[in-house]
């Protein structure tokens, strides 16, 4: 579906329609610059443009392009403008403007229930109805993405096994996903493909879906074993063509959402992760590499958006590590595994003298600053975040917004 197709009310997110309908936001949307100087637009969203004959004036400074914003009106008249067609055109001239957090619009009532998000996600799959209700978790979590934290890209990494009709009909449902998410330039990013290409793009929300990966470091594998094509009916099928309208509108909204975390959800992520670490290390063979430090948290990230909920609960926590823990021992049952775990966690070179440099001196379990962790670990900059980057994957350190956290060694060497 493209962005600009959407011609359904139901179509929009609930950003787009609050502040298209609600007088309460008549002055709030999306800046977008006219072409004259001072004047700009207020869009709906980056993705649905304003189409009201009314265009907005600042006295000093326009606001940048590319925020949700709200202005201060202290003028109206209507004023002759060529390029709106030789029409009249109502001019609001603001005397001021603030950034406005829409992420309180987005987190509203869906028209759809989470569990009926995932639920659309089971309708192309024949078979047992546990392992289609996993495949589709795993699907409607990396629908929903995962935000990024501090400069690590966001989004969700999955890893796909099964044969090559299973593939085919893993990526059906996933016409929710805008067109303009498939392109690179986009900020929210989306690829499919059954090879293993490297993606140059390193910022924003990047979603992987490869199968059978050699060299992706995947967040979750989702294994297909025994499902088949499901027979659906025309009548059936409208139904599903009308509910992914709404899907994509809920997700529209859901990647406005930046879930918090607190003390306690740390602790129990923290405890999470030794546990998946620990499970992937004894399983002595997987055919996938395996995001140890981030998996959990962006998958939690992840199912809390689907939930449009602000903050992770352990809940969110348990379900994903169920889930990674189901789809892992299934992989290794119905694909011939190719890389020996332990060789996933051996540290080397820098990576290994960053993690003894800063357990030295500030053991496991507790959150480093960042500037306390360059000056400790006395490394240039990049040495120290391609180092970081390698105690992360390999389940050595958690990363937060502003400080990493080193976990206890697998051996005390």
């Amino acid at each position: 579906m493209a962005l600009d197709d959407r011609s359904m009310g139901y179509e929009l997110s609930n950003v787009e329609r609050e502040i298209a309908c609600n007088p309460k936001y008549e002055n709030v949307g999306y800046v977008r610059h006219d072409r004259a100087d001072g004047y700009f637009f207020l869009d709906y969203s980056p993705y649905k443009r304003n189409e009201k004959e009314e265009i907005y004036y600042s006295f000093s400074s326009r606001p940048p392009e590319g925020m949700y914003v709200e202005v201060r009106v202290e003028e109206e008249n209507y004023h002759f403008f060529d390029y709106f067609d030789d029409r009249w055109v109502k001019i609001k001239k603001i005397s001021g403007w603030k950034e406005f957090d829409v992420s309180e619009i987005a987190r509203q009532r869906k028209i759809l229930d989470f569990r009926e998000v995932i639920e659309y996600f089971t309708h192309p799959y024949d078979g047992e109805a546990d392992c289609i209700e996993e495949i589709a978790g795993c699907s409607a979590l990396f629908a929903f993405s995962a935000p990024p934290v501090s400069d690590e890209s966001g989004g969700i990494h999955s890893a796909v096994f099964g044969k090559k009709n299973q593939w085919d009909l893993f990526r059906r449902p996933f016409d929710i996903i805008p067109t303009e998410f498939r392109k690179d330039t986009s900020y929210y990013y989306y690829l499919f493909s059954n090879n293993d290409v490297q993606v140059r793009k390193a910022s924003g929300e990047i979603n992987q879906a490869i199968l059978r990966p050699r060299h992706l470091v995947a967040d979750i594998p989702v294994a297909m074993d025994n499902e088949s094509k499901n027979r659906i009916s025309p009548d059936y099928r409208e139904i599903l063509k009308e509910e992914a309208g709404i899907i994509t509108g809920q997700l529209l909204d859901g990647l406005l959402i930046t879930p918090k975390s607190t003390d306690t959800i740390e602790k129990a992520m923290r405890e999470a992760v030794y546990e998946l670490r620990e499970e992937y290390y004894k399983s002595g063979q997987r055919p996938f590499r395996q995001n140890i430090s981030g998996a959990i948290p962006k998958l939690a990230s992840s199912y809390a958006r689907l939930q449009s909920n602000p903050v992770i609960h352990k809940e969110d926590i348990r379900y994903v590590m169920d889930l990674w823990s189901a789809m892992s021992h299934k992989t290794g049952k119905i694909q011939a595994s190719s890389l020996i775990i332990t060789e996933a966690f051996n540290l080397t070179g820098d990576s290994r003298n960053l993690y003894y440099r800063l357990y030295d001196v500030f053991g496991a379990d507790y959150p480093i600053p960042f500037g306390d962790a360059v000056k400790t670990a006395s490394m240039d900059p990049l040495d120290f975040r391609l180092a970081r980057e390698s105690l992360y994957e390999r389940g050595y350190c958690l990363i937060g917004r502003d400080s990493l956290t080193l976990l206890e060694p697998y051996n005390k060497e």
